[in-house]
């Protein structure tokens, strides 16, 4: 074991002694590594696509006992547990437990890995708090009487949009709704304010494989440090946009100490839990470093969350940026016209050409069932859509001639922007753009479904791939 990260030593030994022996270590020749840098050099990165289907499908029911503390604390899940609590005591003031007049309410949606699902409420319970769980409420009045019952002092939510929708349904701040809280915790959108006079700060970010953030004392106040110290991290720095307005990566990734203020990087994570050099297409900011710990004994990059950049948009021939599609529906409205308040960009799936669709028969009804791995593979080129479909809501009334406007204007500046599309519009092998208002509420009514979740992030971008 070497001293540049101790806790990267034993992330790597256990993460061996798990996949080794498995068709997995097989197929990554895991055996034969001896370090970190033999790890990095021979274990190819692997994207979210690629780890399922190289990596997941081999690990059965997963590698850790959720219910063996001695397995939890092997895989690196508690390694940083007192740190998360000592920064959450100082945010209630340096107060004791025992001044806490109720308990820790979890506000959360089970996940699929128990493992993954118990790190919250294990952190509050190193408070010396009583945990509590609600794992899923029909609307905000049924919760929020849940949380007046509990009379918490302390509750963890997964975005602020959970406190602003159980503050509109109180018609008052959440601490005057609920006498005993003291700390409101969140992990996901963290820059939208609420009313609730208590503070709300940092859950931490909580990841698949494990810990990846620890909250942050520092502002701004959405920004975590990196849990160096709980599993394996690297850094897949990315430079400026291209003229497609995709981020360029670099070809190999660094370690976190190697890390530059300001730069921009995606995550690719290890961990015992059985994630492989994968890329999480979680990209962050570097906005500082904290010290050195015993775990991990170098500068810990601090860092915020970025937004993922949007996946471009395959029709027949050709594939769209989702950086044009967007700016494309932007710029179509005009200062007279209703404004814009969100839109949804993507492929009109009845837009498939008729003669290939009656060719195809179809396509293959148990493609996407488990008959479909045991049916023979069609190599034949799967069916795409021929034209955009662009759902928009509107502040304001809008007629028919706005939508055969708008359709016409993201068509024009998509064949500016697009050769390839320009050459495929003027063969007529695409149809322009099927423009569709959506009735008022919409937006709302979907971000609300997502807030009732109970699950991630809430706030999306106003115009969505």
């Amino acid at each position: 074991m070497t001293t540049a990260g101790v806790a990267r030593e034993r992330c790597l030994a256990r993460l061996l002694e798990a996949l080794g022996a498995t068709a997995v270590g097989r197929a990554f020749d895991l055996g034969r590594i001896r370090s970190l840098a033999d790890f990095r050099a021979h274990v190819p990165l692997l994207s979210l696509g690629d780890h399922a289907r190289r990596v997941e499908p081999h690990l059965g029911f997963g590698l850790v006992d959720a219910g063996d503390p001695a397995a939890l604390h092997g895989a690196g899940l508690d390694w940083e547990r007192p740190a998360v609590a000592d920064i959450w005591r100082g945010f209630l003031g340096g107060a004791g437990v025992r001044e806490l007049e109720g308990p820790a309410v979890v506000v959360q949606a089970r996940e699929l890995d128990r493992c993954v699902d118990q790190l919250t409420a294990g952190d509050l319970a190193a408070l010396g708090a009583e945990v509590a769980r609600i794992e899923r409420t029909d609307d905000a009045a049924s919760l929020l009487e849940e949380l007046r019952a509990a009379a918490p002092a302390i509750v963890a939510v997964p975005s602020v949009y959970t406190i602003t929708w159980l503050e509109r349904q109180a018609g008052r701040p959440l601490d005057r709704a609920l006498p005993s809280l003291r700390l409101l915790l969140a992990s996901h959108d963290l820059s939208r304010r609420a009313r609730a006079r208590v503070a709300i700060e940092s859950a931490g970010w909580i990841h698949r494989s494990g810990r990846l953030g620890l909250p942050s004392p520092i502002a701004p106040r959405s920004s975590f440090t990196l849990a160096v110290g709980s599993q394996i991290i690297e850094l897949l720095p990315h430079r400026e946009l291209d003229h497609e307005g995709e981020r360029v990566y670099e070809g190999r990734t660094i370690l976190p100490e190697e890390a530059i203020l300001g730069w921009r990087y995606e995550l690719v994570v290890s961990s015992p839990l059985g994630c492989l050099r994968m890329r999480t297409d979680a990209h962050v900011e570097v906005v500082g470093f904290d010290p050195p710990t015993a775990l991990a004994p170098f500068p810990r990059p601090r860092v915020v969350r970025l937004r993922p950049p949007p996946a471009p948009v395959a029709l027949e021939g050709v594939s769209l940026p989702g950086a044009w599609l967007t700016a494309s529906v932007r710029q179509a409205f005009r200062p007279e016209e209703p404004a814009l308040v969100a839109a949804t960009v993507g492929p009109d799936p009845s837009a498939v050409d008729p003669e290939r669709r009656r060719a195809s028969g179809g396509g293959d009804p148990f493609a996407d069932t488990e008959l479909g791995a045991t049916r023979p593979a069609d190599h034949s080129r799967p069916l795409m859509p021929r034209r955009l479909l662009v759902q928009v809501e509107l502040q304001g009334l809008g007629r028919r001639e706005l939508q055969r406007g708008l359709a016409t204007r993201i068509d024009d500046d998509l064949r500016r922007r697009s050769p390839a599309y320009d050459h495929l519009r003027r063969r007529r092998e695409l149809a322009p753009p099927l423009v569709s208002i959506v009735d008022p509420g919409s937006f709302q009514a979907a971000q609300e479904r997502r807030i009732a979740s109970l699950r991630g992030r809430v706030g999306v971008p106003v115009v969505r791939v």
